[in-house]
């Protein structure tokens, strides 16, 4: 079925502007809220200026792409996607699976990255199938836009029930998948989608911040500036 939904990406439905956002939101309705970065290289650090998570940095501030609320280096490391592989660099104290790391090395699957003191993410790639990963927040920190966690998207990315959905959704009956387009982020389904409460057609340009829903799902894409 997940082979299925990358042969018929072409046709999917663009959630966008006229550019390609590299930071986006989903809000989904049962699975929280999930920060969407689609650029090659990301950065992770603490918030700058303004602790509260729903606070906007100033344009002079440069802040980490996956910014938490602790106690670490404004840009605490970086994660740059090469082909299929994911390599850390580290800026300032980080681990992985406990063993301390002060040059470039390549992410495995499912392992756990320690920041600092305290802060513990965890990385996978939950499908053979698409190069994107997944970050989630194994202690108590959280980024700036309290999100349950973070998708770093090789073009595509599917919600959904399966273990193997980069972004669980439990309720949904199947699986949809979100691609990234010269236009903007587009959406496809194997059932009908509404976008705005209204029906949308196949190569439909929306405007971002829109309901998507179908049958038993429902969530909006908002891009961040």
């Amino acid at each position: 079925m997940i082979s299925s939904f990358f042969s018929q990406a072409s046709n999917a439905v663009a959630v966008g502007t006229s550019q390609t956002a590299s930071r986006y939101i989903a809000w989904i309705d049962g699975a929280g809220a999930w920060l969407i970065l689609t650029g090659q290289s990301i950065s992770v650090g603490r918030i700058s200026g303004n602790v509260s998570p729903l606070a906007a940095t100033s344009s002079s501030e440069q802040e980490a792409d996956i910014a938490l609320m602790a106690n670490l280096s404004r840009n605490h490391a970086s994660i740059k996607r090469v082909d299929e592989n994911y390599i850390l660099k580290p800026q300032s104290s980080i681990k992985i699976q406990a063993r301390p790391i002060s040059y470039e090395t390549v992410l495995p699957d499912n392992c756990e990255l320690t920041l600092g003191e305290s802060v513990r993410l965890s990385f996978s790639i939950p499908t053979p199938l698409s190069a994107t990963a997944r970050v989630t927040f194994a202690s108590d920190h959280r980024a700036r836009n309290s999100v349950d966690g973070v998708i770093l998207m090789a073009e595509t990315c599917l919600l959904g029930p399966s273990t193997t959905d980069h972004i669980l959704c439990r309720d949904w009956s199947e699986s949809i998948v979100l691609v990234q387009t010269k236009t903007g982020i587009a959406v496809r389904s194997k059932q009908e989608l509404q976008v705005g409460g209204r029906t949308c057609k196949p190569t439909e340009l929306i405007s971002g911040g829109q309901v998507v829903s179908g049958s038993n799902f429902r969530f909006r894409l908002e891009p961040l500036s």
